[in-house]
């Protein structure tokens, strides 16, 4: 399913409200699955994006991704993601576009 995702982080450091709203988002096919391999070394949940628009950047998938937030029109996905083998904590913010 097709949604508007903003990262609500920027290697672990919060970003502010303002930045978060200014954020042009990444349009993408979000998926949520049991992954079995996962780089933690054991299975992890995992969100993932697939099929991100041209000219958009690929987000890393989200380990131990659990649902947060949810209202009528998004949600808040929190999880680790890793960045040149560094894990940092990261929240999506998704929306329906």
């Amino acid at each position: 399913m097709h949604f508007l995702i903003v990262p609500m982080r920027v290697r672990g450091v919060p970003r502010s409200q303002k930045e978060i709203r200014a954020f042009n988002p990444i349009r993408g096919d979000v998926h949520l699955r049991l992954d079995e391999f996962a780089p933690l070394g054991r299975a992890s949940n995992s969100a993932s994006l697939l099929n991100v628009h041209p000219g958009k950047p690929d987000l890393p998938p989200l380990y131990e991704a659990v649902m947060t937030g949810m209202s009528t029109l998004g949600a808040t996905f929190t999880g680790i993601e890793i960045i040149d083998g560094v894990a940092y904590a990261q929240s999506w913010w998704v929306r329906i576009p």
